[in-house]
């Protein structure tokens, strides 16, 4: 049994082929493939024929071309897939966001604590600068791992604020 997981259009789709039959999101069918060409193949489901176009376009991405409509298609094996939402949600996990004075300015109030979770478009602080108030918000999703500041300070443009983790 191949278990595969084929991006379309950013949408996932799990197949799964075993003989003559596959699993396409759980729904099963009977298929055979015959090679026409280098790239075209006579595709048949459930006793329907398509003729399909091929090419890669990359490592794992491929020119899909059907019924006259291109698309553009990522397959990767179950485990391949597996080991790429680790690395991804990995990396995600442990970056680092530095949020730095826009402006030279004074802290007027902060918002949020050190430990806090926060979502991107939060309010962390207003910076005072030419008297006027400016809501400093969130870049990214996270937590509050330090605040660089506090209340009443001034700052100078590019002075380190808070960083999120």
């Amino acid at each position: 049994m191949n278990d595969f997981v084929v991006t379309v259009n950013e949408k996932k789709i799990r197949v799964t082929l075993s003989g003559e039959h596959a699993s396409i999101d759980g729904k099963e069918f009977k298929y055979s493939i015959s090679g026409m060409s280098s790239s075209t193949y006579n595709f048949i489901v459930d006793n329907k024929s398509y003729i399909i176009s091929a090419g890669k376009n990359g490592y794992s991405e491929y020119i899909i071309t059907l019924k006259g409509q291109v698309f553009e298609t990522r397959v990767l094996s179950a485990l391949q897939e597996k080991a790429a939402n680790l690395i991804e949600s990995k990396s995600v996990k442990h970056s680092i966001t530095i949020i730095k004075s826009p402006m030279p300015g004074m802290i007027l109030k902060i918002k949020r604590k050190a430990g806090e979770d926060i979502v991107q478009g939060d309010s962390l602080l207003i910076l005072e600068a030419m008297k006027m108030e400016n809501d400093i918000r969130a870049p990214v999703s996270g937590k509050v791992k330090e605040i660089k500041v506090s209340e009443g300070q001034a700052v100078e443009k590019g002075i380190p604020l808070i960083i999120i983790e």
